[in-house]
């Protein structure tokens, strides 16, 4: 392969597909470490509205965000299997566990670097700065969710701190 070859072909990423009613998300793989079947929480008093609770995760408290009241979606018909995706952040200048509550997601694919357009800045239903692109999938467009961006404002994720000194991100300011 020539080096003008190798220049123009473009990078691939890969990117877990996942519902919300329906809507269909990517996030790319490099933040997902499982995918696990929806359990009990435990909530947390005075979290942010769109926080669900923790459970447990390989013996660690998991903060999970409920997709829904984080998009500002009116739930779907009720999910009898909402699946989790456990998410390793940076959030707040520390690596982060999160758990990201979803109504199902059944599918990697490969998308290269090419085929990612940006998001227009106009007539936007969606903020703007978590989103790192859109793709065509299947003739319907779909957007790429940057994870890190959406939860970098998020002051009260850090729950490890609330749990471990009893303190709330309150306390704190």
């Amino acid at each position: 392969m020539s080096k003008s070859e190798a220049n123009t072909k473009s990078k691939k990423q890969h990117y877990i597909l996942f519902y919300l009613g329906n809507e269909v998300f990517v996030i790319n793989v490099k933040y997902v470490i499982r995918v696990l079947p929806a359990t009990t929480f435990t909530k947390i008093p005075q979290s942010p509205g769109f926080l669900l609770g923790v459970t447990n995760f390989n013996g660690s408290v998991l903060p999970v965000v409920d997709s829904y009241k984080k998009f500002n979606f009116k739930p779907s018909k009720k999910n009898d299997k909402p699946l989790i995706l456990v998410l390793n952040i940076r959030v707040n200048g520390k690596n982060t566990h999160l758990g990201f509550l979803v109504d199902d997601s059944n599918n990697v694919i490969e998308v290269a670097d090419s085929e990612i357009k940006p998001y227009p800045a106009t007539g936007n239903k969606f903020n703007v700065d978590y989103i790192d692109g859109v793709i065509q999938l299947n003739g319907k467009f779909i957007l790429i969710l940057n994870p890190e961006k959406l939860f970098e404002k998020e002051a009260e994720l850090s729950i490890e701190n609330e749990i471990n000194t009893g303190k709330s991100a309150a306390d704190n300011r």
